[in-house]
């Protein structure tokens, strides 16, 4: 047996025990799951909302990938939201399992995460192998505490890690709920009508109709008072675009009527691509102007369009619905990748270049 799956073996067995310990290539510290989960007393326990909290989370897990960015954050707050809850002492050994098994695949989707920065980073150190081979002890360690709870989830297959070859995965892809229509889904739905409290409607057209008029409808057509930018880099860099996602957050959280309800939640689902597609894009200018960047911005640029694509069709599941907007309104032509020159790049041993017209001169 080599010593790296000595290592593994031994690594696994003291997380499993709550111990710390240590993989020396990287420095760096594996973290056990804090031990917060308590008991209930005199029948005040929350189990209902506990396993019905961890339900959808596990099965989003199904024939996926480790979760990574906005996925790993939603598992995150799923855990955090449910780790002090009081559970009955019967399922008590349940609860932590399921608890372990989404904590550790946020460590999991961290070590990832760095193995991949490294990766493609021309600065690193190393070519990143520690952290894939801490993600993969993570993993080990949440394949151990699933076993104990697999039969609860008789049709789920647990994630799995890509191979160390492997590029990185798209993400939020299995994650949230998608809408009749949609290819991608949204991580948070429309809050369900309340007929008891007073609906909302007007609020929710008039914000999406102003928003649509201030930062659509408002392009100028002048390109000069663009700064020479396209119509789509214009719009995706706003200031109001920025804040796209908060937008979507405040819509969903609206009383609306029953009859009303699906126009809302594709008002949310297009401002939530925008707000995807616009960070995204950042990553693209990051990775097209960044002396540190290994790439040209085409696999960013690409994961942008994919969502700006994709709000376009949610607008046009709710605009006959909303007065303001109509068939006319469409989003701006996505920029061109090379709307961005590229801006100095290290060659393969770290020379510094300028780039001009595709040549290193």
């Amino acid at each position: 047996m080599s010593r790296f799956f000595i290592t593994f073996a031994l690594v696994t067995a003291m997380l499993l025990a709550g111990l710390p310990a240590l993989v020396s290539a990287a420095d760096i510290f594996l973290e056990p799951m804090p031990d917060t989960l308590k008991v209930a007393t005199q029948g005040a326990s929350q189990d209902d909302k506990f396993f019905s909290t961890v339900a959808p989370i596990m099965k989003s897990f199904s024939n996926g990938t480790v979760p990574i960015g906005s996925q790993r954050m939603k598992v995150y707050s799923a855990y955090m939201s449910i780790r002090d809850l009081p559970v009955s002492a019967d399922r008590y050994d349940e609860a932590k399992a399921n608890l372990a098994v989404l904590y550790y695949s946020v460590k999991a989707g961290e070590a990832y995460e760095a193995f991949q920065d490294e990766k493609r980073s021309v600065a690193a150190m190393t070519d990143g192998s520690e952290y894939y081979e801490l993600a993969q002890i993570y993993y080990t360690t949440v394949s151990n505490w699933w076993a104990l709870i697999a039969d609860q989830y008789p049709k789920v297959t647990l994630y799995k890690i890509p191979y160390q070859s492997d590029p990185f995965p798209d993400e939020d892809v299995g994650i949230g709920t998608v809408l009749e229509g949609l290819k991608y889904p949204v991580l948070m739905t429309q809050r369900e009508p309340d007929s008891l409290k007073p609906y909302q409607d007007e609020e929710v057209q008039t914000t999406i109709s102003r928003w649509i008029e201030d930062n659509i409808d408002a392009i100028p057509v002048n390109e000069s008072e663009r700064n020479g930018r396209s119509k789509g880099y214009y719009f995706l860099m706003g200031d109001e675009v920025l804040h796209a996602k908060s937008t979507y957050i405040a819509l969903s959280a609206k009383n609306v009527k029953p009859e009303f309800y699906d126009t809302a939640s594709y008002i949310g689902a297009f401002l939530y691509f925008i707000s995807q597609s616009r960070e995204y894009y950042n990553d693209y200018l990051t990775d097209r102007t960044n002396i540190i960047s290994v790439s040209d911005g085409g696999p960013a640029h690409d994961k942008s369009k994919r969502y700006y694509d994709e709000a376009q069709v949610a607008l046009n599941l709710f605009r006959d619905n909303v007065p303001g907007v109509n068939n006319t309104t469409v989003l701006p032509k996505f920029p061109e990748l090379d709307e961005l020159p590229l801006g100095p790049q290290l060659d393969s041993e770290g020379t510094l270049h300028d780039y001009w017209g595709g040549t290193y001169w």
